[in-house]
């Protein structure tokens, strides 16, 4: 399954992809500072998302703590 971080970066690309393909080439300046912005965004949160997805999965169960071996004192 797809996971959320790689769906996020898909969409920042095709929000970069928008303007190049949509907008005429003498569109101002700031409509497509507008895209670069949304795209960074998304592109950052899918980072963050991926990164913490790997930290995630590398945990195993072994590393968490089990009730049944703790040690009356």
């Amino acid at each position: 399954m797809l996971s959320l971080g790689a769906a996020l970066s898909a969409a920042a690309a095709l929000v970069f992809a928008v303007p190049t393909l949509f907008l005429p080439p003498d569109a101002h300046a700031s409509v497509k500072l507008v895209f670069i912005v949304g795209g960074s965004i998304l592109f950052a949160t899918a980072v963050i998302r991926v990164r913490s997805e790997g930290s995630a999965e590398n945990r195993s169960d072994a590393d968490m703590p089990n009730p049944e071996d703790v040690t009356p004192e």
